[in-house]
């Protein structure tokens, strides 16, 4: 109390030293520096304060230097007056703080004196909570709020709830209350109330929602039609169907197209539907070949926790004498179901010329791995993924080592796979399912089973018979990067569907006996945003394999 009254009376001095003038500015005659006030007064709420003054003879190289020590006033700012934040006060008693003004040798205070907050409970415990009011747009999303509790305990927490069920999600974190607020799907505002309590006190916070704004929106009964199959368009707009009112355009050249509607040539198209003088956003059309297979049914639309399965390769040759160990290592794997439901393996053929699975594109892999990855130094060599900076010899150990580091329960992301044989083409119609909002790059092995080739060291006559051999590749491939083509971005909880056509050049390959591999990658901040496995999928020619989950 002692310093309480110390500082009110220099209060009462301030007023006297620095009280304006009408015939002579603070200090004499020659001072430069006049400050119009001497004492401010602000409420418990705090808030934004000025300080006006005038510099008669402004002197280079001199400013003017405002300071104080009171840790409750911030942000100071220097323009035609000077400005201070004073943060509320939630004590019962006032409290007063000086500012210490100078310029050159002039000097002068000025005295803040705020009020104590009003309120509390018997105890002499308050909560303040900043801001009172949140407004939020129509799409929501998260938002919090900051609270004090004074007089109350060291990590006193409120307890925070909500009158309506769109405001969820509400945790209480240090000195933090944060909730989220689901999508308006009405055009109509609306108020909600988060109540923070401790004890016999409770503070209000209005959360106040944006209405909807109506949209025009274009559908199709398929955004993948065949060359000739029929589609039909939709408008809906404010819960309407005004189709027979709308027109819908093609988006490039503002034509008007029928509805239904057919197309007669492979491609993407994009359409938006007008109304009214409103443009719905631009829906995207994939034209696919007549023979293309139907893509796979999804058996749980609204599942995205997908099964995993990482990539191996398994560079060989039938020349490596030492192969047949990690052959067998392979197989043990491949029947043990702690193993087997993790992964897809493609077998990279380039330790000699003479092998029969040998190829071009098995080559390029192991240069990737042998001279960008530096994780190839010999064969056999088993290689994980595309950026995983390790590898496994033969034994079963180190295999399973490098294993147990990868193996995830759950994917965000997969590809369901349905490919064909069409002459000399292997068409594949694949959808890429997504959790999370994502770019993604894309590829397809062409494997082929049942090559036979004399196997150096073969200890079993089942290692002669070659399975899963790369032979082809969809995207173009080179020792520094193997990760694919674009595919395009996905937005989150959306399945995109494509279809793929690859020619089989190789007149060794035997059709029959061929399957793809379609591997799905995206950029991942382990491995400095380089493009990673997501997820893989296997699929038989003639077969169709649909999304996988957990």
């Amino acid at each position: 109390m002692k310093r309480l009254f110390a500082i009110l009376s220099l209060v009462g001095l301030l007023a006297m030293a620095c009280e304006p003038m009408t015939e002579t500015p603070v200090g004499g005659d020659e001072d430069n520096l006049v400050v119009l006030t001497s004492v401010i007064n602000i409420d418990a709420e705090g808030g934004v304060a000025e300080i006006p003054y005038t510099i008669s003879q402004p002197t280079e190289g001199v400013t003017l230097e405002v300071t104080t020590s009171s840790e409750w006033i911030t942000d100071i700012n220097i323009a035609e007056s000077i400005e201070l934040t004073i943060a509320p006060n939630t004590l019962a008693e006032s409290r007063v703080a000086i500012i210490d003004i100078k310029y050159g040798a002039d000097q002068c205070g000025v005295a803040v004196q705020q009020a104590g907050a009003k309120g509390g409970n018997d105890n002499g415990i308050k909560i303040t909570v900043q801001p009172r009011k949140v407004k939020v747009s129509a799409t929501g999303g998260q938002s919090s709020v900051e609270y004090l509790i004074s007089g109350a305990e060291v990590g006193a927490m409120v307890d925070a709830t909500a009158d309506v069920e769109w405001i969820s999600d509400i945790t209480v974190e240090n000195r933090y209350v944060t909730f989220v607020v689901a999508k308006n799907k009405s055009t109509e505002q609306r108020v909600g109330t988060l109540t923070l309590s401790y004890e016999s006190m409770t503070e209000e916070v209005a959360i106040t929602q944006e209405g909807a704004v109506a949209d025009v929106v274009l559908t199709a009964s398929t955004t993948t039609p065949r060359v000739g199959e029929s589609i039909t368009f939709s408008v809906i707009y404010d819960g309407e169907d005004i189709t027979a009112v709308s027109k819908i355009c093609d988006y490039y050249t503002n034509e008007e197209i029928a509805n239904p509607a057919t197309f007669d040539e492979v491609g993407e198209r994009a359409f938006v539907a007008k109304y009214d003088g409103k443009t719905s956003k631009v829906l995207s059309i994939t034209v696919n070949p007549a023979n293309a297979p139907d893509f796979p049914e999804d058996s749980d639309a609204d599942n995205y926790n997908f099964k995993y399965r990482m990539l191996l390769i398994d560079h060989t040759g039938t020349d490596c004498g030492y192969c047949p160990y990690m052959m067998e290592s392979l197989k043990t794997i491949e029947e043990d179901p702690a193993y087997n439901d993790y992964f897809n393996i493609a077998m990279a053929h380039s330790y000699n010329t003479s092998d029969p699975a040998y190829s071009n594109t098995a080559l390029t892999m192991r240069y990737y791995y042998q001279k960008t990855l530096y994780v190839l130094t010999g064969f056999p060599t088993l290689t994980y993924n595309y950026q995983y900076g390790d590898s496994a010899g033969s034994n079963i150990s180190y295999v399973k080592s490098h294993f147990n580091k990868l193996k995830k329960e759950s994917a965000d992301a997969a590809v369901a796979v349905a490919a064909e044989l069409v002459g000399d083409k292997i068409v594949v119609s694949a959808s890429l399912k997504s959790k999370e909002s994502r770019s993604y790059k894309f590829n397809i092995l062409l494997l082929e089973d049942d090559i036979y080739g004399k196997q150096s060291g073969a200890y079993y006559t089942w290692m002669n018979t070659h399975n899963n051999a790369i032979r082809a590749s969809y995207a173009a491939v080179n020792q520094a990067d193997i990760t694919g083509t674009e595919w395009g971005y996905v937005s989150a909880e959306t399945t995109s569907n494509k279809v793929f056509e690859m020619t089989i050049g190789d007149s060794r390959v035997v059709k029959a006996n061929c399957k793809v591999l379609v591997i799905i990658a995206a950029q991942d901040s382990q491995y400095g945003n380089k493009y990673e496995v997501v997820n893989t999928t296997m699929c038989d020619l003639g077969e169709s394999k649909p999304f996988e989950y957990r």
